[in-house]
């Protein structure tokens, strides 16, 4: 399968950010990509008046869909009662087939003040491949990506606003989950300022296969098979010792 990252910058307007997505969206397809992922809260970022612009985005990424035969994968900001929610939607060809809602929200953007959390992982088939959907600062909660993994996904998939000025972390954590569970991440990332670290493309021994640091398309291939072959020939989930492990999960959330 050949998978597209789109290092997008948000303007100053939902509709301008949809223009320019679409065009590289289309450069994704002609470039032969069969999924396309989508930064974090592409077209509005933090702005939240903007959420009221979504639904109209979504109506357009699905008719582009529709009419390319790419899958998406977007993150949008969406009302959700008198909060918000920090999405993930997941649309192919034929409309829209999941949708992933934050479920590790980041004190330093206000989430927890303003959004309401995500309850259930999302996981689903495409291309030969089951994909698994987090967004951003869930990558410092490596038990979501395991979770994941024992249920066979191989391919994480992380729509990002990540800060340049923490990209060391952003790196090590994109490169950790992907090796310590022998799965590829596709991690698509804003390219403007406060956020700008790379998006990035990581092979299941960790290995960086893409890398975009200013506005633009990548396109990667991934190898159907070659996730479950390394975990044959490197067995590590069997290894766990989930009995060691309880006291974890019945840990309180202060600790």
């Amino acid at each position: 399968m050949n998978a597209a990252l789109i290092h997008l910058a948000t303007r100053p307007t939902p509709e301008a950010t949809l223009g320019r997505a679409l065009e590289l969206l289309q450069e994704a397809h002609q470039a032969g990509a069969e999924l396309a992922v989508l930064p974090e809260l592409f077209p509005s970022g933090y702005r939240y008046p903007d959420a009221a612009y979504t639904p109209s985005v979504l109506a357009a990424l699905e008719a582009f869909a529709s009419q390319s035969g790419l899958s998406l994968v977007a993150g949008v900001l969406e009302q959700a009662g008198e909060r918000y929610a920090n999405r993930a939607w997941v649309i192919g060809p034929a409309g829209r087939q999941a949708v992933y809602s934050k479920t590790h929200l980041i004190p330093a953007f206000g989430e927890p003040q303003t959004m309401v959390p995500g309850e259930s992982l999302v996981q689903l088939e495409l291309g030969g491949f089951r994909l698994g959907i987090a967004i951003c600062f869930d990558l410092r909660f490596p038990e979501l990506f395991r979770a994941y993994a024992l249920e066979g996904v191989d391919v994480f998939v992380v729509p990002s606003a990540w800060p340049k000025s923490r990209s060391y972390a952003w790196e090590l954590f994109c490169k950790a989950r992907a090796a310590e569970n022998q799965a590829y991440l596709l991690a698509a990332n804003h390219a403007e300022e406060p956020f700008g670290a790379a998006s990035l493309a990581v092979d299941p021994l960790g290995l960086e296969m893409l890398r975009l640091e200013g506005e633009g398309v990548g396109v990667v291939a991934l190898e159907p098979g070659r996730p479950a072959r390394l975990r044959q020939e490197f067995p590590v989930l069997p290894q766990r010792r989930p009995e060691l492990y309880q006291g974890l999960l019945k840990s309180p959330t202060n600790r």
